[in-house]
């Protein structure tokens, strides 16, 4: 049996000019390919309707999208800050709060690591290049391919699953600042950028870089997926 799998959408829009509930297809073709089904999870400002709307599913994925509202971690907005949705927040972060009261998988993507953090209680680096220090590497720069290794830690799920190091994409100007206090980090760029973590006791997994877009080129990151999928099927 293929497990129910909720793609949070964000919002976009489309050629119209009409509000649009979106997630690209890299999302639900990965799910897919590691044998779950996906449902895609529209938005709406009706958050009372978000229990009836995940019932079914067994698994949540956060996909990447737009910069969290700073407002959240308690922080002033910089000028390098990008756009931002103080409903698409609210919308994610309720969903997120019914799923970890189910204790149901979570596989959490770019913005998805960054909204994570922050309902957690973590606070976000709102533009790398600006805040971060001295990055060496250009995260903004990447698109499919993969850009720079990560050094993963000992111990976690994500070792299980790549070992020591791997390469990966990098298209995000955003990362976590402080760890919310339940998570782990797990990976981190030869720069120190915080590229993965998981959370302490919840099966909750968190990537910083896009393996969706990597999937459209080759499988290397197929058992991220198919580790999430099989966690959500047991």
């Amino acid at each position: 049996m293929n497990p129910l799998i909720g793609v949070v959408a964000h919002t976009d829009i489309n050629r119209l000019n009409m509000p649009t509930s979106a997630i690209p297809l890299a999302y639900t073709r990965s799910i897919e390919k590691a044998g779950g089904a996906p449902v895609i999870l529209p938005f709406t400002e009706s958050l009372n309707l978000l229990a009836a709307m995940t019932a079914p599913i067994q698994g949540l994925l956060i996909p990447g999208g737009k910069d969290i509202s700073p407002e959240y971690y308690q922080d002033a907005p910089i000028k390098q800050l990008g756009p931002v949705d103080k409903k698409l927040d609210a919308f994610q972060m309720a969903l997120l709060e019914l799923a970890i009261a189910r204790k149901m998988p979570i596989l959490a993507i770019c913005r998805g690591i960054q909204l994570v953090n922050v309902a957690m209680g973590g606070s976000l680096f709102q533009d790398i290049p600006t805040q971060f220090g001295a990055p060496t590497l250009r995260h903004m720069d990447g698109d499919a391919d993969t850009d720079h290794p990560i050094d993963i830690a000992p111990g976690s799920r994500l070792y299980t699953m790549f070992g020591a190091h791997i390469e990966v994409n990098s298209h995000h100007h955003q990362s976590i600042k402080t760890a919310a206090p339940e998570l782990v980090i797990t990976a981190r760029a030869p720069d120190g950028v915080i590229e993965a973590a998981e959370h302490k006791s919840l099966p909750i997994d968190l990537a910083q870089w896009h393996p969706e877009r990597m999937m459209l080129k080759n499988d290397m990151m197929l058992p991220l997926f198919a580790n999430f999928v099989e966690r959500c099927r047991s």
